[in-house]
């Protein structure tokens, strides 16, 4: 392929790739991508020609002053103005696209591509970023090589005639079309040095100290404003999330591993009163919740998990209402990882809690995070499940007000709900069977839909239970509350998430908007609270099977992991991947002096941060092989007389005729071309022009003519050189 040519199209690749993730954030206008891209192909076939700017780049300016003035009208109106730059900047560099004449005009498209770049980080965090960079630093490696390559060339050839194509000495045409300067060699051995700049990246990444904490910068991953969740939930909400599969929070079983296959109810928001079609809570006040030991804010102390904990490591999407989730119950949250024992700053963020128990967070942008959630282990029913409905009841009176506001119906509630649940409890001895009797009735004899018919002249309640009998979750978990509550057995109602899809590459629980729940839990004398669930079971619950799921599972994975070990890399996981390293050696350093090797089998239990340190310990070798082996490589090729470019030689001999014709008195201009440097040799009397003229020749055959290395006549040239000398007969000037 000719050189012109490849120069080109690695410099057009270099501008695409910097524009990749802008285009895919959404960010920008729908038709920004279609506009720039048929505006690259236009630029493709217009080749400006080597003269004065003509009316064309006239017009293209008086556009871009005109842009630069509409965007910064728009700027002072509220848009946002860092994507009022990215679109100047983008006309810009169509600009030079379409004006490209000489190297200055593509060095300044280099420099816009690389503006775009940076713009990207602060407009799209996602995996589409990092496949951005990857490109951009390949492409970009080949395009500087190239066009240092190229301007050198035309440096020597157009030193004094300039741009002009009139009397040149040899035409840099012919040389910029030869076929034999880049092949697919030249590209493969090049992109090696992208890999050297990918590893000493990689490095500077993972050893330079990490400061952010959201003091000078904030991470800019992309959230999600997900319906359904609020402190005013309306009955029927959840049914216009039910088929969405947006991923709103991933979550990590630490030391775990895959959780237990049975229903993992993922606690969220409790509410208490119900007004007849929306659920709220009659006590929204909150409180900081108490911060213990390692950053951890117990929410319920009561639970006194004593080693009986689960941990959650959750990754979060932003929600319209700032509610934590944990598998439920929900002892205590935490920020910071509960395997790191350094201790870390503080967090930016607070944790409230509220007299429902539901843990709330303070958070002014919108940017997911982690965190660590720890629940207690299910035991079964408590012993107060068996205790006598009277009884139960007698100690609900006695708790006062803090249990029977659990009691409260809507205003005008129609005689048969309560009807309805008194047949159905019937002469049940305990609170358990109670509860059972009715969460059975709704669970078998009612319907689950998410295709709702209603009679707007009933309230949703009676509508559901006595006309419809069809329904989702939000209608069985209210009805569930309501009939319990006329037999004064107290009951809230709870939403949060059901289920969730295990993600084998990730080895994560993904929750998605579609897996959004509502269910009962109901008051006990002891302090606890029972889960009940009268939805019926077997429901269809966006099951993924066939290759474009798991394609979809494969692509969450990647991107769970570039946010994990990329975007919300800082001191806190830094630290994990040293103390990690430090462990994984110590367990090998141990195994060899023939220990017990109970320290390898813990780091293979647990689930930590290990694997990432091992990984990039594991690159850290293989960069440091790699730069050793091209040294070595680069130190005997300097050795043998090999060099990276063909032409090195030839040049290094054409600087020895320069100072060896000076030491005797023939000083080159600075300005003066390598031929004109040989006529004036000539003019002035040196001796053996000739011989100059030839190491000339040499020069350029072969550091621009492409003609292969010809090592003995570079040897008998240097020796000539060598034995030089200024004759008697022979006058300087």
């Amino acid at each position: 392929m000719r050189f012109v040519l490849v120069h080109k199209v690695v410099s057009y690749l270099m501008v695409l790739a910097s524009t990749l993730s802008l285009f895919a954030s959404g960010e920008l206008h729908p038709l920004t991508p279609l506009v720039f891209l048929l505006g690259t192909l236009g630029s493709w076939w217009a080749e400006p020609a080597r003269n004065a700017p003509g009316a064309s780049e006239r017009l293209w300016t008086l556009g871009t002053l005109g842009l630069f003035a509409f965007l910064g009208l728009r700027t002072v109106q509220g848009e946002p103005a860092l994507l009022q730059g990215v679109y100047f900047l983008l006309c810009l560099t169509l600009n030079k696209l379409f004006n490209r004449r000489s190297s200055r005009d593509y060095l300044q498209l280099y420099v816009l591509s690389f503006m775009l770049l940076v713009a990207s980080t602060a407009i799209d965090a996602d995996v589409t970023y990092g496949v951005q960079f990857a490109l951009y630093v390949v492409f970009g490696t080949w395009t500087l090589i190239l066009f240092h390559l190229k301007r050198e060339m035309e440096d020597n050839y157009l030193l004094k005639y300039g741009d002009s194509l009139q009397g040149r000495p040899v035409q840099v045409e012919r040389v910029l079309n030869s076929r034999k300067l880049v092949g697919p060699r030249f590209l493969l051995a090049t992109s090696a040095i992208s890999l050297v700049v990918f590893l000493g990246s990689t490095l500077v990444f993972v050893f330079f100290p990490r400061i952010g904490f959201g003091l000078f910068f904030k991470k800019q991953r992309p959230g999600i404003m997900m319906s359904g969740f609020s402190d005013k939930v309306e009955l029927g909400r959840f049914g216009t999330v039910k088929d969405d599969p947006t991923v709103v929070m991933r979550i990590e079983f630490p030391g775990e591993g895959r959780p237990a296959a049975e229903p993992r109810y993922l606690r969220g928001l409790s509410l208490d009163h119900y007004d007849g079609t929306t659920w709220t809570k009659s006590r929204p006040q909150k409180e900081k919740a108490r911060r213990g030991d390692g950053g951890v804010h117990v929410l319920r102390p009561e639970l006194g998990l004593a080693g009986r904990e689960v941990v959650q490591a959750v990754y979060l999407e932003p929600m319209e209402t700032r509610v934590l989730f944990g598998l439920s119950p929900l002892h205590a949250v935490a920020f910071q990882d509960p395997y790191i024992k350094v201790p870390m700053p503080g967090q930016v963020r607070s944790i409230q809690t509220d007299a429902e128990g539901d843990a709330h967070y303070e958070q002014t942008d919108e940017i997911a995070f982690r965190y660590y959630a720890y629940s207690a282990k299910p035991e079964g029913r408590p012993q107060s499940w068996d205790q006598p409905l009277g009884a139960y009841r007698a100690a609900l009176q006695a708790a006062g007000e803090d249990a029977s506001r659990y009691l409260q119906l809507p205003a005008g509630l129609e005689p048969r709900v309560a009807e309805l649940a008194a047949r159905l409890v019937g002469d049940a001895a305990t609170v358990g069977q109670a509860v059972d009797r009715v969460t059975a009735h709704l669970s078998t004899d009612y319907t689950y839909t998410l295709d709702l018919e209603r009679d707007s002249t009933l309230p949703p309640l009676e509508d559901f239970l006595f006309v419809q009998r069809r329904g989702h979750c939000e209608y069985f978990a209210t009805a569930l509350v309501v009939l319990l509550r006329t037999q004064g057995i107290a009951a809230r109602n709870v939403n949060g998430f059901l289920g969730g899809e295990w993600n084998a590459f990730g080895q994560y629980l993904a929750m998605r908007q579609g897996d959004a729940h509502s269910w009962t839990e109901v008051w006990m004398p002891d302090g606890h609270w029972v889960t009940r669930d009268a939805t019926p079971s077997g429901v269809d619950r966006m099951a993924s099977v066939g290759l474009m799921q798991s394609l979809a599972a494969w692509t969450d994975a990647l991107r769970m992991r570039w946010y994990k070990y990329v975007i919300e890399y800082d001191l806190n996981r830094q630290v994990g991947v040293f103390e990690s390293v430090g462990r994984a050696l110590k367990d090998l350093f141990s195994g060899l002096r023939g220990g017990e090797g109970s320290g390898a089998q813990r780091t293979r239990d647990r689930t930590g941060p290990l694997p990432q340190g091992l990984i990039i310990g594991v690159l850290v070798a293989a960069g440091l092989l790699v730069v050793v082996w091209w040294w070595r490589r680069r130190r005997a090729a300097t050795a043998t007389g090999l060099t990276r470019h063909p032409g090195e030689a030839a040049a290094e001999l054409y600087r020895l005729c320069i100072s060896t014709y000076a030491r005797l008195g023939f000083t080159r201009s600075e300005h003066t071309t390598a031929r004109e440097w040989v006529a004036a040799l000539e003019a002035r009397g040196a001796p053996q022009p000739d011989l100059a003229r030839e190491v000339v020749g040499l020069y350029e055959s072969e550091r621009f003519g492409a003609a292969p290395p010809n090592p003995r006549v570079r040897a008998r040239l240097r020796a000539a050189l060598a034995n030089l000398t200024q004759t008697p007969s022979e006058s300087r000037p």
